[in-house]
């Protein structure tokens, strides 16, 4: 009489589990929608954050390549136009900030792969060029800065025929071969700097999206695999994705939208180094609205995350900008 008595609750305990399981679950994260800036819809241009400020411009739209360049106030949630880049016109190229200092180069002009570098100066809003990179022209190349130093790295050249893993190091006065990304060769893979050391996140190999995880030590100039972004434990197989935002905030890494699975994507991961011996992955709101995107600009102010612009699919062009609020409830009306 025990054992079909246990059974009976087992088979009820059982029937209930699922409708459990299936509940949906509020995740947590908000946007916040911030000022459009004033020009052309665009996506797979040049982003940083210099002084409290943060930069977008250049960028294609799908017909033509630009070289305006934009620059976003977040007191005063104003978008205004600073020097235009005075290189050629591009897109898919890498930009990143090293203190007062933004960097441009690389990238594709419509007929050509560039191998040029150009140093923007915030307090003089002006441009220079720098010594060309020395890796030779490619596009959908990653870029980060440590200690005023900066790295680029991977892409492709010959019209995507020819995929690259190899990187270097410009220390502001001449450029230097480092050691290669551990990993397979890839484009648009998703990097930023979290705790004076480097992440490269996914991106795409010649087949398929990567589900991997390095981190750069630049004292040791060694490349560390961390858990796949598929593990049982600290990942999901949602987060491999190309061409994402990535930044980082309140010491976590986001990845927002991309591109995975022939469509642009809207969700939202966050990678928490202090959960799990190798971080944990950790679904958040998705952007405002549902706008799925990739090639979006996105810097940090304030240690808030920004996008801005960005493309769904190749066929429509972006010109918004939001906020995220990574520990507040979902609020649509809020702007």
């Amino acid at each position: 009489m025990k054992f079909k008595t246990l059974l009976i609750i087992a088979v009820v305990f059982a029937a209930f589990l699922p409708s459990c399981v299936d509940e949906d679950v509020d995740l947590l994260g908000n946007w916040v929608t911030k000022a459009y800036y004033g020009s052309y819809a665009r996506g797979d241009g040049s982003s940083f954050a210099i002084n409290g400020y943060g930069y977008w411009g250049m960028g294609y739209d799908g017909d033509e390549y630009f070289s305006d360049f934009w620059k976003y106030d977040p007191v005063k949630n104003t978008w205004s136009q600073v020097a235009d880049f005075p290189g050629t016109p591009r897109a898919y190229n890498v930009s990143v900030s090293s203190g007062s200092k933004g960097y441009v180069g690389l990238g594709y002009d419509g007929d050509n792969d560039l191998a040029d570098m150009w140093e923007y100066d915030a307090e003089a809003d002006s441009w220079a060029p720098i010594d060309s990179f020395p890796g030779g022209a490619r596009r959908f190349a990653t870029a980060f800065a440590i200690n005023n130093v900066l790295y680029v790295g991977t892409g492709s050249e010959e019209n995507d025929k020819k995929y690259l893993n190899d990187f270097y190091k410009y220390d502001g006065d001449k450029w230097e071969l480092i050691p290669s990304l551990t990993g397979q060769k890839r484009i648009k893979a998703n990097t930023v700097v979290l705790d004076g050391k480097a992440h490269i996140i996914s991106g795409k190999s010649i087949s398929s999206n990567l589900t991997d995880h390095w981190v750069f030590d630049p004292e040791t100039e060694v490349w560390t695999e961390l858990d796949d972004l598929n593990d049982d434990d600290t990942g999901n197989d949602k987060v491999a994705r190309q061409n994402a935002s990535a930044f980082v905030s309140n010491g976590k890494i986001y990845l927002v939208g991309g591109y995975s699975g022939n469509a642009s994507l809207d969700n939202v991961f966050e990678w928490d180094p202090n959960r799990a011996e190798n971080g944990m992955w950790i679904e958040k709101t998705s952007i405002e609205k549902g706008n799925a995107r990739e090639g979006a600009g996105c810097f940090v102010l304030n240690d808030y995350g920004y996008i801005v612009g960005g493309r769904l699919a190749g066929t429509s062009y972006l010109d918004d900008c939001y906020m995220f609020q990574p520990y507040a409830e979902a609020n649509s009306d809020d702007n």
